[in-house]
C-alpha cells in the first residue's frame, strides 16, 4: 500500500488490519545481486478475535507456498532460499530470505499482508501494485542505486474515491481510542543496505550503511493526537508523497523518503 493510502486509511477509519508487524531489508552488492529479508509477524490474539468461527484455533496464515509466489511476483530470478519461524511476545510469523541476481528486475510492494510481509504475496495481487523499483548503474568504479516510489496512489484505487469531508471527527475521544485500538501493533519498515561503503546519498534517514525508505509505527503516530489531527487536514484523495512529506518531519512514528532516493557506493 502506498504510504499516503495508509495514512488516509487511518484518518478515515477505513478497516485495515492493525495486527501486522512487517519489515523488509534489501541488501544489494555492487554487481547488482543480493537478498531481500522479509519478517512478518501477526498478532495471534487479534487474529483469533477476527475469526470467531475458529473457536480460538486460528493458525499463523503465513506459509511457504505463498512465499514462493511472493518470489515470483517480486521479479525475474528472485527465489526463496530460507525461512525461519519467529516469535515476539504475542506475535508469530516468519523471516523469509529471498535471493536475486539483478536488482534491476526486482520490485517490492509497500503493502503489508498476511502471507509474505511487505510485498506481493497474495495469489490475486496484481504484479506492480504500487511497487518500489530499483535501477543500478555504474559511475566510474562505483555503483549507483536509484530507488523510486510512486509519488501518488494509483488511479482507480479506493483511496482516490474517498471523500476527505467524510473523515471522522478526531476531536472525539471515542474515535481516537477506536483508532488506537484498531492499529495497535501495526508497523511497517522498508530499508536498503548496500554491501560496501556509501560514497554519497540523498537519503534522509541513514544509519550506518542502512537507508530507511519507509517506517510506520501506528501506535507512536496516533499518540500525538494534536499533530495527527493537523496532518488529517493535509490528506486528500489526490495527495502526493512530495506534497505530504514536509508535514511529516516533526511527527513521531513515521518516516517516508522519496519519491526518488539515490545511493552511490563501492
Amino acid at each position: 500500500m502506498h504510504p499516503i493510502r495508509v495514512l488516509i486509511a487511518v484518518a478515515t477509519a477505513v478497516a485495515l488490519s492493525g495486527c501486522i508487524n512487517s519489515a523488509t531489508l534489501i541488501k544489494v552488492k555492487p554487481d547488482g545481486s543480493g537478498t531481500v529479508e522479509q519478517t512478518t509477524l501477526v498478532n495471534m490474539a487479534a487474529l483469533k478475535a477476527m475469526m470467531p468461527g475458529a473457536n480460538g484455533q486460528a493458525t499463523n496464515p503465513i506459509n511457504e507456498a505463498d512465499l514462493k509466489k511472493t518470489a515470483e511476483r517480486m521479479g525475474k530470478g528472485v527465489r526463496l532460499v530460507s525461512t525461519e519461524p519467529m516469535k515476539a511476545g504475542g506475535f508469530e510469523g516468519l523471516k523469509a530470505t529471498f535471493a536475486f541476481d539483478d536488482i534491476n528486475l526486482v520490485q517490492v510492494n509497500q503493502d503489508p499482508d498476511l502471507s509474505g510481509g511487505v510485498g506481493n504475496a497474495m495469489p490475486d495481487r496484481k504484479s506492480g501494485d504500487e511497487p518500489v523499483t530499483f535501477k543500478l548503474t555504474k559511475q566510474g568504479g562505483n555503483s549507483v542505486l536509484t530507488i523510486a516510489f510512486k509519488d501518488k496512489p494509483g488511479s482507480g484505487t479506493k483511496t482516490e474515491k474517498l471523500d476527505p469531508t467524510g473523515m471522522p471527527d478526531l476531536s472525539n475521544p471515542m474515535m481516537m481510542n477506536m483508532l488506537k485500538t484498531m492499529f495497535d501493533g501495526f508497523k511497517i519498515n522498508i530499508a536498503v543496505e548496500p554491501v560496501g561503503t556509501i560514497v554519497k546519498t540523498n537519503a534522509e534517514y541513514l544509519t550506518g550503511s542502512r537507508v530507511t525508505l519507509l517506517e510506520m509505527d501506528m501506535a507512536a503516530l496516533l499518540a500525538d493526537e494534536a499533530k495527527f489531527k493537523a496532518l488529517q487536514g493535509k490528506l486528500g484523495p489526490d495527495a502526493s508523497l512530495a506534497e505530504v512529506k514536509p508535514y511529516l518531519k516533526d511527527i513521531k512514528g513515521i518516516k517516508v523518503d522519496g519519491p526518488v532516493v539515490t545511493i552511490e557506493f563501492k
